[in-house]
Formats: C-alpha cells, structure tokens, sequence
C-alpha cells in the first residue's frame, strides 16, 4: 500500500515525515482538514493521529489547529462518515 507522506515538525520542531491519512473539505465552515500521523503509539497499544486545519501559505501550506468547538464537530461528523458510513 503506498501512503503519502508531508514533512511537518513535530514538538520538538524537529522536521519528521507524516503519512496523510486523509483530507477533506467542510465547506459549511470553510474549512480544509487533514487527518495525518507520526506513527507514534498512543495509549493501550492505539496509533496516535492528528487533526489540522490546512491553509494555503506562500511556501506550500500551513497546519495549525482546529480554533472551535464547531469546527471539531463538523470534523469528527466527517470522520465517523469516513469510518463507519454513519450519517449525521
């Protein structure tokens, strides 16, 4: 399976490659949400994923968090969509 991969910087702003997991759109918020990992292991052996909200930049794009309640909503009613074919 081949998988791709951004370069992001992690805690540490060290620079480490990521494996996008997924992208999507939510134009209600005029939002552009990407689902990646650093292939870190979560808690109970689960991998750790991350949620960012993308905008474009002048050197490519930029990640940075979701700033809402809302926008967390209508991002986690995405993802179970993607997941499990659950409608809102």
């Amino acid at each position: 399976m081949l998988l791709r991969t951004i370069t992001v910087e992690n805690e540490a702003q060290e620079v480490v490659n990521a494996a996008v997991l997924c992208s999507f759109a939510i134009p209600d918020i005029d939002r552009n949400i990407l689902v990646y990992s650093l292939n870190e292991e979560g808690p109970q052996g689960t991998a750790k994923v991350y949620v960012a909200s993308v905008t474009p930049g002048t050197n490519g794009y930029l990640l940075g968090s979701l700033e809402s309640e809302l926008e967390w909503q209508y991002a986690k009613r995405v993802l179970r969509q993607i997941a499990w074919g659950v409608e809102p």
